[in-house]
């Protein structure tokens, strides 16, 4: 017997042992911030301190289409709504605002709450058909004054038609955030729990199986920077980037590098597109989008270039032009994160990428640099002066003061650049002082100030404003510009107190202008009953003596805007969106909406892996509005700027637009056609362009004044996959075609189907790195065995192809090398410093049981008892 007993006991261990081998481990990683004192991080706080039971969390439902109560035309319960503080409080979207935050305040009591914060996709998304602004009018009117523009916790992300329509909120008390997340019209929560320093790994996990991996993160990242004190206008700019990372942050630091030492001077480019500065980017970056933001360089006002020239996507260069002496200064700055990092971990003694905990703490430490040290964040590649007329146009491709493309831009290209050998410039760091910021009441004051000095202005021309006028456009640089570095959307709040304007109302419009500037504001009136009759009243804000200049009225026609000019047509929300991006409306920006339109069309996103990517080849005005409605951005590394010239895009093929698989890592490419697109080629002579342009954009061609619509067409549709893709991104310039254009043309119209081998071994991109190998090598030529002939859609604008539904559409950025990076072996600079800062894992790493393991186990189970068996027969038989 005693030998029968070592049997089981051997027995038993074995078996222990096999099932370890082959059970399933679950190694989430904790998403949990360390959000105490605001934006200060205790980085001596240890991962025991800051982990919390999830105890309050519930899990609403898992299928929201299942067990949610949709939007129906009943579902306002009891409450009554405000109509005379919303354009269309009928409508499904304002009921579907207005009914979500009343349950929200009923889950969450926003009235015992430190603070709320609402997150929403509302606005840009349709539902029948229709853009959803008024869902932000519903979410105000609820909220009763707890959530407004002015307090800036009412956030928009960047989205499209197809997204669906989310509206989170999010209360904080103390260091704990909650949430409530209600998705895609319903009217119950599919989550409501914790959403800060108590999220725990098991509801990082079923948020991401909720909201899906970019959404679950987006909506996490922006509460979290939120809750650690991030500014306003930076929230915002959060929202078109679509989260918070390290890569948008240290873009910021860049912007304040840029300022301090190189401060505006001259301002260039053609009237209403006078910038500042000119930005060489490499997409895919987050920062760009920073840039883009807050120095207002967008892509349509041919101030930005994004072309992928290198690896290190972190690297940037800004060009100040001298007008007068026609030279210019270049200065090239990265973000090296690998350094910033390392300065982390002597200070902490905490390796940020060991585990969300850390790498929230990391992130909440660079926030508070930010505002603190901002420069430390930044490294200061080159200084360089004495750019000329023909350095600039080779880089930007385009003829200072006057938009048009001389040449195709190179971008970024270093080589170029540091052959050129230019002198060291010399900094310009101006002793600014201490600034005195202005509190909220102070900022609110001046909107109301100016609100009623406009009233007063209209009683003494014989006309009275009511308020919540459907007539009365208000035009500001609130919201944009800082007032003694204190963000401005304060000033939102006194606008609204005084005439009800809203921008859900497209009454209060903030239009988009570099962060230095004045505060302006444009007061416009339109007679109802005769849109030509016309009153105006402008003024500016005058900081140093605390008082609001008239700058213009109706009798001098002095304005500091132009937008009210296409307004006063009732333009769809979207399109207005894009306009207030432009910052202004011009004949250039009018057919933008029409080929995004057209991209809807010819390429509907179909499922969630599948998202756009837009690639302009002669940027202009039209450019802003089509990266707008199309949701991509160059931080996103989702819009790149090529800007050839005619001999390549035959004047006509103005963008390259593509629908990206990042699940089977292949798009569908189509070239656009536009052509004959002028207001005296499609509108008669003496109509109004803004006018019969919007007509088209809500599909009525009905105008007597409309001569034909203009030409949007398919030059060319092929299938492409990843490497087709990044050559196309990097302007196709080591190619034999040395062009985007001609290569694409030049491509088989569908990818070949490739069995697949089983036996080749898969390297992932960390093993590539490892081998110092690129994922795709630009420099090789395609191949051009299986040319067929081009097939182009004959379709065009005005296809009636309709819209797909509702579905959640993922932002991936997607990662595109380049062979052309020489700075890449400098001091300082890091291999993995590609510019896409670390962020928390979207996706555990599950261990899953394998199934040969299984069988395997179950084998030496049945052999061991058979030994087992024998041995005790055995001992039996003996005694």
């Amino acid at each position: 017997m005693k030998r029968h007993g070592i049997y089981i006991i051997a027995l038993l261990i074995i078996l222990l042992a096999v099932i370890n081998t082959v059970s399933a481990e679950d190694t989430n990683i904790d998403l949990i911030a360390d959000n105490s004192n605001n934006d200060n991080v205790n980085i001596n706080a240890t991962d025991s301190v800051l982990k919390s039971s999830n105890e309050d969390c519930q899990f609403v439902s898992e299928n929201s289409e299942d067990n949610n109560t949709l939007l129906n035309e009943n579902s306002l319960e009891d409450n009554t709504l405000k109509k005379g503080n919303t354009t269309n409080s009928n409508s499904k979207a304002y009921k579907l605002g207005y009914s979500v935050t009343i349950a929200a305040d009923k889950l969450l009591k926003f009235s015992s709450a430190d603070d709320i914060l609402v997150i929403t996709t509302a606005g840009m998304t349709w539902i029948d058909n229709h853009t959803t602004e008024d869902a932000l009018g519903g979410i105000v009117d609820a909220a009763n004054n707890y959530v407004t523009y002015g307090k800036g916790n009412i956030l928009t992300l960047s989205s499209i038609r197809s997204d669906p329509t989310n509206i989170a909120f999010f209360i904080k008390k103390g260091n704990s955030i909650k949430m409530a997340f209600y998705k895609n019209g319903s009217l119950t929560p599919v989550y409501y729990g914790n959403a800060g320093p108590k999220l725990s790994a098991n509801e990082w996990k079923k948020l991401q199986k909720l909201l899906g991996d970019e959404d679950a993160y987006s909506y996490i990242s922006i509460a979290n920077a939120w809750s650690a004190g991030m500014p306003k206008d930076v929230l915002t700019q959060a929202t078109y980037h679509g989260h918070v990372c390290t890569g948008l942050i240290s873009g910021q630091a860049m912007i304040h590098t840029l300022l301090t030492y190189y401060p505006p001077k001259d301002e260039f480019g053609l009237p209403l597109e006078n910038t500042a500065y000119y930005v060489l980017g490499v997409p895919g970056g987050s920062e760009d989008d920073a840039f883009t933001w807050t120095l207002d360089i967008t892509p349509g006002k041919r101030a930005y270039i994004g072309i992928d020239t290198m690896v290190n996507k972190s690297m940037t260069g800004f060009i100040r032009w001298n007008t007068s002496s026609n030279t210019g200064i270049i200065i090239i700055m990265s973000y090296d994160e690998k350094a910033i990092k390392e300065r982390f971990k002597k200070l902490s003694g905490l390796n940020p990428d060991a585990s969300a905990t850390n790498d929230l703490k990391y992130q909440n430490w660079l926030i508070n640099t930010l505002q603190v040290d901002p420069i430390s964040l930044v490294t200061i590649r080159y200084e360089l002066d004495g750019l000329t007329k023909d350095n600039l146009e080779y880089l930007m491709g385009l003829e200072v003061g006057k938009g048009n493309v001389v040449k195709s831009a190179h971008g970024l290209d270093l080589n170029y650049i540091l052959g050129l050998n230019l002198t060291t410039a010399k900094r310009e760091t101006q002793n600014i002082g201490e600034q005195t910021k202005l509190s909220d009441e102070k900022l609110k004051q001046i909107g109301i100030d100016a609100s009623s000095k406009a009233i007063a202005y209209f009683a003494s021309q014989g006309i009275t404003i009511e308020k919540y006028s459907n007539h009365l456009y208000v035009l500001t640089s609130a919201g944009a510009v800082r007032i003694n570095g204190t963000p401005t959307s304060m000033v939102f709040d006194g606008i609204h107190e005084v005439l009800g304007s809203a921008l859900y109302k497209k009454t209060l419009l903030p239009v988009h202008t570099p962060i230095w500037k004045d505060l302006l504001f444009d007061f416009y009136w339109v007679d109802s009953n005769n849109l030509t009759n016309y009153s105006s009243i402008s003024f500016r804000y005058d900081a140093l003596n605390d008082k609001l200049i008239v700058t213009g009225n109706t009798s001098d026609k002095n304005s500091n805007y132009i937008i009210q000019n296409a307004v006063k047509y009732d333009p769809p929300y979207d399109v207005l969106v894009g306009w207030l991006f432009h910052n202004h409306v011009c004949g250039g920006s009018t057919p933008g909406y029409l080929i995004a339109d057209y991209v809807y069309e010819e390429l509907p996103i179909t499922n969630e892996d599948e998202s756009y990517i837009y690639l302009t080849t002669n940027a202009n005005c039209k450019d802003d509005v089509i990266s707008r409605l199309l949701g991509v951005s160059p931080g996103m590394g989702t819009y790149y700027n090529l800007r050839y010239d005619n001999n390549k895009t035959n004047s006509t093929n103005v963008g390259i637009a593509i629908k990206w698989n990042s699940k089977t890592k292949t798009g569908e490419l189509i070239i656009i056609s536009l052509d004959k697109w002028g207001a005296g080629q499609i509108f008669k002579k003496g109509s109004n362009m803004y006018e019969e342009y919007i007509k088209l954009y809500k599909k009525d061609y009905s105008s007597k004044n409309l001569i034909s619509r203009p030409i949007i067409k398919t030059a060319a549709r092929k299938e492409i996959n990843e490497e087709m893709f990044n050559k196309i991104i990097a302007g196709a310039t080591n190619t034999e075609e040395g062009n985007s254009i001609a290569y694409i043309m030049g491509l088989p119209d569908k990818l070949p189907v490739q069995k697949e081998d089983n036996n080749k071994p898969i390297m992932n991109n960390t093993q590539q790195k490892k081998n110092g190998k690129k994922l795709v090598d630009n420099a090789s030529s395609s191949s051009n065995s299986q040319k067929t002939t081009n097939n182009p859609s004959k379709g065009h604008y005005g296809a009636t192809n309709g819209l797909t539904p509702s579905v959640g559409v993922s932002k991936n950025t997607i990662n595109a090398n380049s062979d052309s990076d020489p700075d890449n072996s400098d001091e300082g600079s890091s291999d993995n410093n590609d510019g896409k800062s670390y962020e928390i894992s979207r996706k555990g790493t599950d261990k899953q049981i394998n199934s040969n393991n299984i069988i395997f186990a179950i084998v030496i189970i049945l052999i061991l008892g058979a030994i087992v068996g024998y041995g005790y027969i055995r001992s039996n038989r003996k005694e």
